[in-house]
């Protein structure tokens, strides 16, 4: 792997092994009680936990937007889950690869996330390890805190050209009953029913369970994270690939004229 952040200094975004907060105030939340109250209206839904259920994409934009349907996933992931590992997308920076975050914890304003260090450990052995602010990283923790308070998380972001297979491998051999969590958003900008026909391409690919129909022509900044996740639903057996939700910005009253994707899924034996 190589991350092209040589001269990139992460003091004041990770110290004394905390990843801190960056991303409340604006996708989500500053406020602890109020972040806490709006992701448990967000949990609180028709949805009920999926039997045997391995993993799951959910959207990452502001919870304004994409929370409904992040809401929907969680509601529908197992209730019994001790290791979240996060697979989210680098926007930001110039990430070549894959690294997971060697760090203890990540901060909230729910409070702190612990971060399983043994598993980061032995993951960052083979893939190497830089820390940065991510929001698609970052906007998944506070489900998890309310979700399964006592979870602790492996977070991985991808970049360009991530080795997908041997990612999940990894995963796999190093924490082989953990939940996965593929952070992605769809398409991004286009018409709606444009945006429409283009997201279904991605949400066909993960129904049919076909990490080689995720491409560079899918429509959807997570979509590495996305093939990741069915390449562990490959290695755990996984037989089905659900969707729970769709829906788009224009959801939220932002317009129809460009507007973004959100969809969460999930995947069982």
């Amino acid at each position: 792997m190589q991350v092209n952040l040589t001269d990139f200094t992460v003091w004041g975004i990770c110290l004394n092994k905390v990843l801190k907060s960056r991303f409340a105030g604006s996708f989500y939340p500053a406020g602890t009680e109020e972040l806490r109250v709006f992701v448990k209206r967000l949990l609180c839904n028709e949805c009920r936990p999926v039997e045997n259920a391995v993993g799951m994409v959910v959207p990452h934009a502001g919870y304004t937007y994409s929370g409904r349907t992040a809401g929907r996933g969680f509601a529908s992931a197992p209730d019994d889950v001790s290791t979240v590992v996060v697979v989210a997308p680098s926007h930001r920076y110039p990430l070549s690869g894959e690294t997971v975050f060697e760090v203890d914890f990540i901060e909230t304003p729910l409070g702190m996330c612990p971060v399983n260090t043994v598993a980061t450990s032995a993951i960052a052995s083979e893939m190497g390890s830089v820390v940065f602010s991510e929001h698609s990283l970052e906007v998944m923790i506070p489900f998890i805190q309310v979700k399964w308070p006592g979870a602790d998380v492996v977070p991985i972001v991808l970049g360009s050209e991530p080795d997908c297979r041997k990612t999940a491998e990894l995963i796999q051999r190093c924490v082989p009953d953990a939940f996965v969590v593929a952070s992605s958003d769809l398409s991004h900008f286009y018409p709606l029913q444009v945006a429409a026909e283009l997201d279904r391409q991605v949400i066909d690919a993960f129904i049919s369970l076909s990490p080689d129909r995720i491409t560079d022509n899918i429509q959807a900044c997570g979509r590495w994270a996305v093939k990741t996740l069915l390449f562990i639903a490959e290695l755990r057996w996984a037989k089905n690939a659900i969707e729970i939700d769709y829906s788009t910005s224009a959801d939220a009253g932002a317009g129809t004229d460009e507007v973004v994707g959100y969809f969460s899924g999930m995947v069982t034996r």
